[in-house]
């Protein structure tokens, strides 16, 4: 084959290569891939002072967390200016390190740089955990040898970026280790004006899982240090935290932290991790410690806890088998009962704020009336994109008789189906998509004009 007829053939490849960032060895790794994208603004000012103080290099991103950039804004020394936050590696035979950059007389200045101590970056915090007035750095670090995560701090004094240590003290090994965890949040719990982390650990091969605190505090040399001083139980049987967030958990405006988590694929469970000021201790009010598991907030429903009715506090979604259902039932329907949380010295209680039913392949929702209690039951048609309320009476076959359905049209199938206007309620429309109540003629229990507002997205 002739040279030139190789190069047409090979340059598709090697363009979609570059294209998609291959980090193949036939381009020489990270060597190859050195040089970042060069946008226009305060991105390209930045990497243009990086290359000066660092020459080549590559950008490193965090994997998950709310910031997810490879270069992070935010003030890092109280003088009300965006400093910036840089993660790169030089190359393949170096590891992730971090940056920070200041701004003096509107140009980008390096002053900092520091190796990091992981493979790579998992997620990224900002807070102020000594009470300084100034936000310090929390860095999620993946261990590529171990897989875990782990947590250090840094902050920027007289332009140098410091690591602060953040241990936790392991009994078998009879020393200071470093902190691991599966998720992580920062906030004030305890109302002391610095902020904590509360850590959530799932270890899956001892099937246990714990809540930590990690606070900040002087050392014995005066340097700041971060250390474990509490812990909780959590549940072991969780897998994987399918949504971590900092939440209000109760009317009298405790804060905590929300997790949701999946303990196989058809059931989740919510746990709630807090700091009780009267008791000075960290709790997990739902953790069972007789059955090592949480058992109020299992439910059978993949969707994670919300404000639902918008009143400041955080809700909890429970759900129970609709009538004419069992366990046993070939493809079973839920009720979602939404629930607010009340903390005792004798535990926890409940109270319920809202019900409805959930159709998570439309996403989409329907309050439960009060009215259709033990009169009304539904059924699921995915494949036609219908969700089915019949009349209940007990001791009769549940799904017998019809008194709506909400249909997902397209605009031709709505457009050719001839509806009458007195039994159809449009509900919501998108581009592609008609979706619709339809009721029967004869039906008198449901109240078509609430149905509307009965509706809502998810």
């Amino acid at each position: 084959m002739r040279i030139p007829a190789l190069a047409k053939l090979l340059a598709p490849i090697i363009a979609v290569c570059f294209l998609c960032g291959c980090d193949a060895q036939f381009f020489g790794g990270d060597r190859q891939l050195m040089r970042p994208p060069y946008p226009a603004g305060e991105e390209r000012n930045i990497q243009e002072e990086l290359k000066k103080s660092l020459g080549s290099f590559m950008l490193k991103y965090p994997k998950s967390g709310e910031y997810r950039s490879a270069i992070l804004r935010t003030d890092l020394t109280g003088d009300g200016r965006n400093d910036a936050l840089v993660f790169y590696r030089q190359d393949e035979t170096k590891p992730i390190s971090l940056a920070v950059l200041t701004q003096s007389e509107g140009k980008w200045q390096f002053v900092s740089k520091k190796e990091g101590e992981g493979g790579e970056i998992d997620r990224v915090l900002f807070g102020d955990i000594n009470c300084d007035g100034v936000n310090e750095i929390i860095v999620g670090w993946t261990i590529y040898s171990s897989g875990l995560n782990i947590i250090s701090a840094y902050s920027l004094y007289e332009n140098n970026l410091t690591t602060i240590d953040v241990k936790e003290y392991s009994e078998s090994k009879a020393a200071n280790i470093s902190v691991a965890y599966t998720d992580m949040q920062l906030y004030d719990f305890d109302n002391d004006g610095s902020e904590e982390i509360i850590a959530s650990y799932l270890n899956l091969s001892e099937v246990t899982a714990t809540a930590k605190l990690i606070e900040c505090h002087k050392g014995v040399d005066n340097a700041y240090t971060m250390s474990v001083t509490d812990t909780a139980p959590l549940d072991g049987h969780v897998l994987n935290y399918a949504d971590a967030k900092v939440a209000k958990l109760t009317d009298d405006k405790i804060y905590g932290v929300v997790l949701d988590g999946y303990k196989d694929n058809s059931t989740m469970i919510t746990e709630y991790v807090y700091w009780n000021s009267q008791r000075g201790d960290l709790e997990t009010p739902f953790y069972n410690a007789e059955e090592q598991t949480v058992l109020g907030t299992v439910r059978n429903v993949n969707i994670t806890s919300r404000d639902i009715d918008s009143d400041g506090v955080i809700d909890i979604p429970v759900t129970a088998l609709l009538p004419g259902y069992d366990h046993t039932s070939e493809n079973p329907m839920y009720m979602t009962l939404w629930y607010n949380a009340d903390f005792s010295a004798d535990g926890y209680s409940f109270m319920n704020k809202k019900k409805n039913i959930i159709n998570l392949s439309e996403g989409y929702s329907i309050t439960w009336q009060s009215a259709w209690d033990n009169k009304v039951t539904c059924r699921l048609d995915e494949k036609n994109r219908i969700l089915y309320f019949y009349r209940y009476k007990k001791d009769r076959f549940a799904f017998s008789e019809e008194l709506f359905r909400i249909k997902v049209f397209t605009h031709k199938e709505w457009k050719e189906d001839q509806h009458d206007p007195n039994y159809a309620v449009v509900l919501n429309t998108t581009d592609e998509t008609v979706c619709a109540a339809l009721f029967s003629s004869d039906q008198t229990i449901i109240d078509q004009k609430n149905i509307k507002a009965a509706f809502s997205l998810i």
